[in-house]
């Protein structure tokens, strides 16, 4: 089977290094780079009849192309399976389901069939007005906040891919924050029941494994797709939680203190704040909701 592959050229990482998986052209059944948003059909269709796509790329280039296969495809099992190399800033969802490291070496690997399947849905939000929307990671409040800061002070001070997000996030949680994070209302539903309307200081929601460097901040104990964490508009120790659950202490109640989480099928909003889905900004209506998509197929 020979894939179609999918370069972003203007990716972080692709930008600066060039591409690696150019390198193995004659592998592949079509090949898109310089214009691919505006080739999407084109994609959908060659894609479609190969059954697997490689994008190199950002998480804004994979939620962008994913996006299209689901938006246009008439069925799921026309779902072609996706592998994502790691080519743009931070590159989140292709550490998680994808090639951490694009190499000449794991990209060899990969076309001869040594690698594995992981199976992971997607995040789809539904607005007014608005396309349905994919992806992998959303966010609303803060984290924005934090990318704004991040992508505003940091990359341009050179400090680049994890280590940016890590210095966000490290100032965001500082107590010194009021440049850089203040509350928004929210009205939020988890599967049907009101669990916060108020002043928050951010949710965050994921169908990935995990996240960021070890830090993954949900603790819900139900197997359902969505991840959902909540904080209010002044929690206590946040701090101190957020150390705790990058060591990975998650069988503990912080509710008293402001941090809720739960595992959710169906997530429902009432919220103008920003909002950020895999690292790019959304404009969505007042009302919006949150589902999963079934599982598609990532090589690894």
């Amino acid at each position: 089977m020979k894939p179609v592959f999918i370069i972003n050229t203007q990716s972080e990482t692709v930008a600066k290094k060039g591409s690696k998986l150019s390198q193995f052209k004659d592998s592949a059944s079509a090949v898109y780079s310089e214009t691919i948003f505006s080739a999407l059909d084109d994609i959908v269709r060659d894609g479609i009849n190969a059954g697997w796509v490689i994008i190199e790329g950002g998480d804004g280039t994979a939620q962008g192309i994913i996006s299209a296969f689901l938006n246009r495809a008439e069925d799921i099992s026309q779902i072609p399976k996706f592998t994502l190399l790691a080519g743009g800033m931070t590159n989140q969802v292709a550490k998680n389901v994808g090639v951490k490291r694009a190499t000449h070496k794991s990209i060899s690997n990969l076309l001869s069939g040594a690698n594995a399947s992981i199976h992971t849905p997607l995040i789809q939000i539904l607005s007014k007005g608005h396309a349905a929307q994919y992806g992998f990671l959303f966010s609303t409040g803060g984290v924005p906040m934090v990318t704004e800061y991040t992508k505003n002070k940091l990359h341009s001070k050179g400090i680049g891919g994890s280590s940016a997000v890590l210095g966000g996030i490290i100032r965001g949680v500082s107590g010194r924050n009021s440049d850089i994070l203040h509350p928004t209302d929210i009205a939020l539903k988890v599967d049907g029941s009101a669990v916060l309307n108020a002043p928050h200081l951010g949710t965050l929601v994921t169908t990935l494994p995990s996240l960021l460097m070890g830090l993954d901040p949900f603790w819900g104990a139900d197997d359902k797709p969505l991840r959902v964490t909540a904080v209010a508009a002044n929690p206590k120790k946040l701090a101190s939680h957020v150390a705790g659950l990058w060591a990975g202490r998650k069988n503990k109640d912080r509710s008293a203190d402001g941090l809720s989480s739960w595992t959710a099928d169906r997530l429902e909003y009432l919220y103008t704040g920003p909002v950020v889905l895999d690292g790019e900004s959304l404009e969505l209506s007042e009302n919006f909701t949150l589902t999963a998509t079934p599982p598609l197929e990532f090589v690894k």
